[in-house]
C-alpha cells in the first residue's frame, strides 16, 4: 500500500494528556500506511508533548508543530497549510480511530470517484458506552448540492471535520473561522462541501467520537452560546445566498431551532444586565427571519421570532428566566 497517494492527517492537539496516546496508537497502526501524522499543539501546558514525542522517537512519519494557544481553528489552519499529501483528514487528539479507518476512506473516495468520502462515528462517552446514535441514510452516494442540503439539516451528513476524506485543494482558501473557540465546524464545512461535486458516505463506524463532559462544545456557557450564534449567522447568510432548490424548509427551521436555542441558554443563565450587546445582537439579528411564514416554519417559531425582536423582556418571562 505504500505506493497509495499520500494521506495527511492533521490532529490538533491542547491539553490532551488524557486520550492522546490511545489517539495516536490508533493513527500510527492504521493498515493504510502512507501517510504523514502532522500534530499541531496549540500551546499544550500538561504532558502532552513527552507523549507525541514519544511515538515520533519511534515514527518518522510524524510531523510536530507548535504555535502559542491561539485555538483550534487556528491549529487547523496551520496544519492544512503544512501538509503535503494529496488528501487531507481530521482526527481530535481526545478521539480515536479503527485500524481501517483511513483505507476504508480512501477506498471509498476513489472507487465512487467523489472529492469527499465520510464514515460513520461512534459517540461515546469516556468510559466506551455509546451515548448517541444518529440517523444513517440509506443513500450513499450524493451530488455536491444534495450533500450540502443535507450537511445545513445537520442530521444525516453533519458538520464536524473529523470521520471525512478530503481531496486537498478543496480546503485551499477554506480557513477555519479563528475568531471562534469553538463551533468553528460548524460555520467552515459549509464552505468545503460547496466546492465538492460528489460526496460519498459509507455506514461503518470507524471513528470514535468520545464527548467528555469539560469540552468546549459540551460545555454550553453563556459565552459559547453566543459563539454558536455567531457560527448559526454564517451558515444562514451563506444558506440565503446559495444557489439550492427552492423550499428548503427543513433548513431553514434547524436554523432557527438552534438560535432559539442559543437565546434560551443566555437569557436563562445571565443577569438582565448581563451581555447586553450579545443579547440585543441577537434580537437584531431576528429580522430576516420575520419574513418566513407560519406555514413554512412553524407556529412556534414564528411567534417566538417575534414575540423576542418586538418584545425581548415578555419573552425572557415566557421561557421562564
Amino acid at each position: 500500500m505504500i505506493n497509495n497517494p499520500l494521506i495527511s492527517i492533521i490532529i490538533p492537539c491542547y491539553n490532551a494528556e488524557q486520550g492522546l496516546e490511545k489517539c495516536l496508537d490508533s493513527v500510527v497502526r492504521q493498515h493504510y500506511q502512507n501517510l504523514e501524522i502532522v500534530i499541531v499543539d496549540d500551546g499544550s501546558e500538561d504532558g502532552s508533548s513527552i507523549i507525541y514525542d514519544e511515538f515520533q522517537k519511534k515514527d518518522k512519519r510524524i510531523k510536530i508543530i507548535k504555535q502559542k494557544n491561539s485555538g483550534v481553528s487556528k491549529a487547523r489552519n496551520v496544519g492544512v497549510e503544512a501538509v503535503t499529501g494529496e488528501y487531507i483528514c481530521f482526527v481530535d487528539a481526545d478521539d480515536w480511530v479503527e485500524p481501517e479507518y483511513c483505507t476504508e476512506l480512501y477506498h471509498l473516495l476513489v472507487t465512487e470517484k467523489a472529492d469527499i468520502a465520510i464514515i460513520e462515528a461512534s459517540y461515546e462517552n469516556e468510559d466506551g458506552v455509546v451515548v448517541f446514535s444518529k440517523p444513517v441514510s440509506e443513500e450513499k452516494i450524493f451530488d455536491g448540492q444534495r450533500a450540502l442540503i443535507l450537511l445545513l439539516e445537520d442530521e444525516e451528513i453533519q458538520s464536524h471535520p473529523w470521520g471525512k476524506l478530503y481531496k486537498t485543494h478543496l480546503l485551499k482558501n477554506i480557513y477555519f473561522s479563528e475568531h471562534l473557540k469553538c463551533f468553528e465546524d460548524y460555520s467552515t464545512l459549509f464552505k468545503i462541501f460547496n466546492k465538492a461535486i460528489k460526496v460519498a458516505i459509507s455506514d461503518k463506524k470507524l471513528y470514535h467520537y468520545i464527548q467528555r463532559d469539560d469540552s468546549l462544545s459540551h460545555n454550553m456557557s453563556p459565552e459559547n452560546a453566543y459563539l454558536f450564534f455567531l457560527a448559526l449567522m454564517e451558515v444562514f447568510n451563506f444558506w440565503e445566498q446559495a444557489d439550492l432548490p427552492e423550499n428548503q424548509n427543513k433548513i431553514i427551521q434547524n436554523i432557527i431551532r438552534k438560535l432559539l436555542m442559543v437565546l434560551k441558554r443566555i437569557l436563562r443563565n445571565t443577569e438582565n444586565d448581563q451581555m447586553l450587546r450579545e443579547k440585543e445582537e441577537i434580537r437584531v439579528s431576528f429580522k430576516p427571519f420575520l419574513k418566513y411564514s407560519a406555514s413554512m416554519i412553524g407556529v412556534e417559531y414564528y411567534s417566538y421570532l417575534r414575540l423576542y425582536y418586538y418584545y425581548p423582556t415578555l419573552f425572557a418571562k415566557v421561557i421562564g428566566k
